[in-house]
């Protein structure tokens, strides 16, 4: 039936005065609908052009046309109206003729049974109702389908962006690596999703090469947008930076102005000279640097740190450590961001890579080329996370030394 807070409109057609009132007297005692008595079919089919009714009950022999006629027209001005069709036995014939035409509820004959003819309002009035909310129903799926069709191309869309952004920051690496000085440098990249705020770049000249890990905080599309800055600053500022530490500080200087508030970055920055082996280091806020001693089967962690880069302004606390290492014939440095080392242990989400793995594989690497010491950290970290998700970007740089 309709809703409670809806009262049903029935409308009552018969040129008869004594079964009008009839029953109008019936639906009146018995029921709570609002009701509607004409004992005219003209007049009550004025009624229905000004106001939604229902359901109609509506007597066949009527002198101005008939109650077919009268329900026709009806049903052409209010189709959902549930149509009830009174007859006389002589009629039934007529009546049983024209029930497809006028796709009647129910039709019954005179005299009716009160009881009976209440069951069936009830019951018309249920399935209109009924009717009612599915066609509510239909119309609400077909909006939440054009809703998902809407979803669904612009998310299409998006991952073609997507895929367009990660092929624009894949752009951002090195084509290739090159070799100075008998140095050899071997890069890794994947970030977390599409895209990822990892970066990894080398400036290399006759006399120097300048090697640059960072990792922007956050993730996602903000994230690839500040490694673009990143790649443009180092590029730009490496140029006229004579000492590594010089080059960090204007670094973080151009960070710290560009960049929004919250937002910063990490790094790890090596240089080499002309001289075989000598490395210069400077970190700010990336894991410490490992280096992999081929002639002791050693693996020394360099402990340098650093704050991040763009926090802090010209004058501000921020501080770069630096140092200087050598490398000897079959040595290998290591510069990682920290999303290798905080991957997590299948069903020990507590457990990271870095706790205690890490270390134990790079010690079994010594003496491998940066290649190889890659390609296995990568591995052994793929196993210890069960082929789970990676949680953060990860990039990392090795440099052999031949």
């Amino acid at each position: 039936m309709p809703s409670s807070e809806e009262t049903p409109t029935v409308m009552l057609v018969d040129d008869e005065e004594i079964a009008l009132a009839s029953l109008r007297g019936l639906f009146t005692l018995e029921t709570d609908y609002e009701i509607l008595a004409f004992d005219n079919p003209v007049e009550a089919l004025e009624e229905t052009r000004r106001r939604p009714v229902d359901l109609v009950i509506c007597d066949y022999l009527m002198p101005q046309m008939t109650g077919i006629e009268t329900l026709k027209k009806m049903r052409e001005i209010q189709p959902d109206m549930v149509r009830v069709l009174l007859t006389g036995f002589a009629d039934k014939e007529n009546t049983i003729r024209a029930i497809n035409e006028l796709d009647l509820f129910q039709y019954l004959e005179k005299p009716w049974d009160n009881q009976q003819l209440l069951l069936v309002v009830e019951r018309g009035l249920q399935q209109r109702s009924l009717r009612r909310q599915l066609l509510e129903k239909i119309e609400e799926l077909d909006r939440l389908l054009e809703e998902h069709r809407d979803l669904a191309e612009r998310h299409s869309a998006l991952e073609r962006e997507l895929e367009m952004a990660a092929r624009v920051q894949r752009s951002l690496l090195p084509e290739s690596m090159p070799e100075f000085n008998g140095l050899r440098f071997t890069g890794f990249y994947q970030p977390c999703h599409e895209i990822g705020g990892d970066y990894y770049g080398i400036c290399a000249r006759d006399d120097q090469a300048t090697l640059l890990v960072a990792d922007v905080s956050g993730h996602g599309i903000q994230a690839a947008l500040t490694s673009m800055l990143m790649k443009a600053i180092f590029e730009e500022v490496e140029r006229n930076a004579e000492a590594p530490a010089d080059l960090v500080e204007r670094m973080n200087e151009a960070l710290h102005r560009f960049l929004p508030s919250g937002m910063y970055a990490c790094g790890t920055l090596a240089r080499m000279d002309a001289e075989p082996g000598r490395v210069r280091l400077v970190n700010a806020g990336l894991p410490h640097p490992f280096v992999l001693r081929a002639r002791e089967r050693r693996l020394d962690q360099i402990p340098i740190a650093g704050m991040p880069l763009g926090i802090f302004g010209p004058g501000g606390p921020a501080s770069f450590d630096s140092t200087e290492i050598e490398l000897a014939p079959g040595d290998v440095l290591l510069l990682t961001s920290d999303g290798i080392g905080d991957v997590q242990r299948a069903g020990a989400p507590d457990e990271l890579f870095q706790d205690r793995r890490m270390k134990e594989v790079l010690e079994s690497l010594a003496g491998r080329s940066g290649e190889e010491v890659i390609e296995k950290l990568i591995s052994e970290a793929r196993e210890f996370s069960g082929g789970g998700p990676i949680p953060d970007d990860i990039s990392m740089v090795a440099v052999t030394r031949a």
